[in-house]
């Protein structure tokens, strides 16, 4: 009965019976607004209020030393989605059920802070700066301006789902003018900041303020995130705003920084990675540093409390106003990754942190105790086993109820036809059961350390081209660990990448033999099939995406590109409309869309199409240029002609805009401009022939006969069009006519 009251108790501190101080904080002055500042992969250990003397971070130092500084604050998971879904929701993983980044949502039945201040009459905004915050995961429940928009087409996201990434700086300038705008309302705010993320690239004066090495462009980039924050706290002082707002700075995890053999984050939960700063400022709040054990989820209740408004029922964090007027909460920090098993097959790990001691469970269990050992470098679950034995129990208990009371996120399954046209295609290879969640031994995330860190070594060298270096890497992996789905997977991508697709294909089959629901696998099977030209294997592969991610907008997209391939023009504009009532890359659906409406001669549907994609993104690649076969189909040929040149100035690497404005050009008589437009267009793509024989024709004109004849011989070896291969030989048997020489022409 003692060990049961002992296990109740740590659950009730877990999931938040203490909410309480309302009364106290009514009787004092209310904030009006809040401003959420989460910094990115930022580490308590490295901020000048933290103890750390060589950090450059006088803005949030200043920040804490006249507000709260929750000394021992901890996230729930070191991933960002998961981390801020339980910042904004106040749940814990196993309830909220995101437990990674990418291929999960936050489901619409969750409550978000936004969500409930929207709700209460408050201006709502949120500015992010990473793509795995980008409004198709979820996470822009309650917000009535959210700018993620990102050009998905600028970024390597080979090298994962976080490559999409935008600057603090950039965030900060498109939070401020909404912060500082003229409107009295009382707001919530999110200002999400990356900087600290990999890769570290801090810009002076950071980068020459820290030592070149890795660690130091770390403590570079956390100084730029700093510098950010304080352009946002000065932007508010100098409107007049500072005195109003409640500002909240968090981090959603840290950087292992090569602690425990971990250089970045996800993959184990020592406090490198789950110890977070925590400041708290505002009207009413005295200076102090709080050394009681706080959680991320306790954020949301916190905020609700200080402006006297009512949450939902299923928060299950605490509010920490108590702490503010010196009385004393017991709370347990939960922390879990399961990072190691959905991307390796490798197990999971799940902790429980009480300020002094932390337990994780793992295959080998592991206890420390922080107050003599912050460095987690002595494992005392040998030496106090009944410890050890009460905190594995809460953690059990507490993720089992948590796990009870959600939703899970589930894959769906297909009819048995479709199983075996899929299999026949390498796409499955077997019932169709999420191989992450079958319950068998799995290794240990610390016996595994070494096979990971080759994995991103690997990574890194495909990311820099260096595929087969890469590849001899991830073969000794599968030599040591032959059932490491990412691997086989990375191995896909680097033969892909150097062009050997049958490689690449047998590498993602045998990915899918292992897990037969691996979405990146089955996607990238399916793009391997449509590089080789196999469109019926790639279809296939692409429905398969969707089916296993239906919210998924990517494999829409790509049906609809292959449906105007076979000019099914009204197949594409039914996938592409339904890609738009989707979260997801607007602008490119919108110029798809466009092209499916031009290719009908829909002159007004294309136009609308292109006129909301520049809207939304004045840069998307191909929007100016579609724009432009508008105008020209108007008869607005001075219109088109600065529609192209929008385009070149916007996508300097596509050949199609110089050709089409060289096209203009030589039907107003301005030959010598149209001939550098039409060499710049083989330029960029010497493999179109077409553009080589208008080169050669206006070569030709021009007087030059040799660059003609060889723009011709260029055109003509490129080309195998009915219509235009012809061209090459005319040019040539003209040159030699002008020239006298009759037989030869």
């Amino acid at each position: 009965m003692r060990r049961l009251f002992a296990a109740a108790a740590l659950i009730a501190a877990l999931t938040g019976l203490a909410w309480g101080g309302l009364q106290w904080w009514q009787a004092s002055r209310r904030p009006t607004s809040v401003l959420l500042i989460s910094v990115d992969t930022l580490r308590a250990d490295r901020l000048g209020s933290y103890g750390y003397a060589a950090a450059r971070t006088p803005h949030m130092d200043a920040l804490a030393a006249r507000g709260l500084r929750f000394a021992q604050a901890t996230t729930v998971v070191p991933l960002t989605l998961p981390a801020h879904t339980s910042l904004m929701t106040a749940t814990f993983p196993p309830f909220h059920g995101v437990r990674d980044n990418g291929g999960f949502y936050v489901d619409e039945a969750q409550v978000t802070l936004a969500e409930v201040l929207k709700a209460r009459g408050y201006r709502t905004a949120g500015f992010v700066g990473a793509f795995v915050l980008d409004r198709r995961w979820g996470i822009a429940q309650g917000f009535d301006h959210y700018v993620d928009n990102f050009d998905l087409s600028t970024f390597d996201m080979t090298a994962g789902l976080d490559a999409a990434q935008r600057p603090g700086r950039e965030v900060v300038d498109a939070a401020l003018p909404w912060l500082t705008g003229p409107d009295p309302t009382p707001f919530f705010a999110w200002v999400h900041l990356y900087d600290p993320h990999s890769p570290y690239a801090p810009p002076e004066p950071h980068r020459s303020q820290f030592p070149a090495t890795l660690e130091g462009a770390y403590d570079g980039e956390v100084a730029e995130a700093a510098t950010q924050l304080g352009r946002l706290v000065s932007a508010l002082g100098a409107a007049g705003r500072l005195d109003s707002p409640n500002l909240v700075v968090v981090s959603d995890h840290g950087e292992g920084l090569g602690g425990h053999g971990e250089q970045q984050h996800g993959f184990f939960i020592y406090d490198e990675a789950t110890h977070v700063p925590f400041l708290m400022a505002g009207p009413g709040i005295a200076p102090r540093v709080i050394p009681d054990q706080v959680r991320i989820v306790d954020v949301m209740p916190t905020v609700l409390d200080l402006l006297g408004v009512a949450g939902p029922t299923v928060m299950q964090g605490t509010s920490l106003v108590p702490l503010l007027r010196g009385e004393a909460l017991t709370l347990l920090a939960y922390s879990e990754t399961f990072y190691p098993r959905y991307h390796y097959g490798w197990s999971e790990l799940q902790s429980m942190r009480d300020g002094q001691y932390k337990f994780i469970a793992a295959p080998r269990r592991e206890l420390y105790d922080l107050a003599a050992d912050p460095g987690e470098t002595r494992d005392l679950a040998a030496e106090q086993p009944r410890r050890a034995d009460a905190l594995e129990r809460a953690v059990r208990e507490f993720a089992r109820q948590m796990a009870a009371a959600a939703t899970p996120q589930v894959p769906r399954s297909v009819d048995p036809e479709t199983a075996r046209q899929l299999q026949a295609l390498g796409y499955v290879a077997g019932p169709m059961t999420r191989a992450v969640l079958d319950e068998r031994p799995r290794g240990d995330p610390k016996d595994k350390i070494g096979l990971y860190n080759l994995l991103k070594r690997a990574a890194q060298d495909s990311v820099t081209g260096q595929w087969d270096e890469g590849i001899r890497t991830v073969e000794s992996v599968l030599r040591d660990d032959p059932a490491v789905v990412e691997a086989h997977t990375m191995l896909g991508n680097m033969h892909s990448k150097a062009g050997r697709l049958p490689l690449a294909i047998a590498a993602y089959q045998q990915a899918l033999a292992l897990d037969a629901e691996h979405e990146g696998a089955a996607w990238s099977l399916a793009l391997a099939y449509r590089d080789a030209g196999n469109e019926a294997a790639a279809r296939a592969g692409f429905e398969r995406v969707l089916q296993l991610n239906p919210r998924g907008a990517r494999p829409l997209y790509q049906l609809a590109e292959a449906a105007v391939r076979r000019s099914a023009f009204a197949e594409a504009i039914r996938l592409l409309s339904q890609g738009l009532t989707l979260a997801a890359d607007r602008p490119a659906f919108l110029v798809k869309l466009a092209e499916a409406h031009l290719a009908r001669t829909e002159i007004d549907a294309a136009e609308r199409a292109l006129t909301d994609a520049i809207e939304a993104r004045p840069t998307q690649a191909m929007a100016h240029y579609n724009l432009a076969l508008v105008h020209e189909a108007r008869g607005r040929r001075d219109a088109a002609a600065e529609a192209y040149r929008r385009e070149i100035a916007n996508s300097p690497s596509l050949y199609q805009p110089h050709f089409n404005l060289a096209r203009l050009l030589q039907a107003q008589g301005r030959a010598a401009e149209a001939l550098a437009e039409y060499a710049r267009a083989v330029e960029l793509s010497p493999t179109f022939g077409t553009g080589h024989l208008f080169l050669a024709k206006a070569r030709f004109d021009a007087g030059d006969f040799a660059g003609a004849a060889q723009s011709a011989r260029a055109g003509h070896a490129a080309t195998n069009e009915a219509a235009i291969a012809p061209l090459g030989p005319i040019e040539q048997a003209d040159r030699y006519a002008r020239q006298g020489r009759d037989a030869e022409a």
